[in-house]
């Protein structure tokens, strides 16, 4: 082979490689982000009541929202709001379609946002837990409490992530086995 024949030869190969490596690189994007769905939310969202303890005829309650963030991107969310619902003593345990058929609990206690007025929205980085936190006051004729609490994603797809916790308020056992000892 003549030294042009060796050029025309490496060429052709140093062709094929390229090609080949476009091939490769595009099949190894898909994998990961099409079929590994990378580039989406790997979040886990927690929500919690922790009881403090009563002043007066009220309890101090923490609740508490817990977002990890499993995947590999960043995420921007925003609407990071909750509700605290009771049943008391004196209401009926009543089913809701506005819950799918589950407990009502009818006694809305607090409502919010767990992100300061200033702020619009948090972000989470990959392998990320953030704890955010607010303080409520529970009557202590609350037998039962549920707290809900959501974000948004703050991207075109306008999806967001929920996170429940239902509780029986401590003490209630107590109270309710008290009242059946006293009849």
């Amino acid at each position: 082979m003549t030294l042009e024949e060796w050029k025309n030869l490496a060429s052709t190969l140093q062709s094929f490689a390229t090609i080949a490596s476009f091939i490769i690189g595009g099949i190894w994007v898909y994998w990961k982000f099409i079929r590994q769905q990378e580039k989406y939310p790997n979040i886990e969202f927690l929500a919690d009541i922790d009881f403090i303890g009563i002043q007066d005829d009220w309890w101090v309650v923490e609740i508490i929202a817990t977002v990890d963030n499993k995947g590999k991107t960043q995420h921007k969310m925003n609407e990071f709001k909750f509700d605290l619902n009771a049943i008391y003593t004196e209401d009926q345990v009543n089913v809701s379609p506005k819950w799918g058929g589950q407990v009502n609990f009818p006694r809305l206690l607090a409502e919010g946002s767990f992100l300061p007025e200033k702020i619009d929205f948090f972000f989470l980085d990959p392998g990320t837990k953030a704890k955010y936190s607010y303080i409520v006051r529970i009557p202590k004729q609350a037998t039962f409490v549920i707290l809900h609490c959501w974000f948004k994603y703050a991207d075109k797809r306008n999806y967001g992530h929920t996170a429940e916790k239902t509780i029986a308020v401590p003490g209630y056992e107590k109270m309710k086995n008290m009242k059946i000892d006293s009849v």
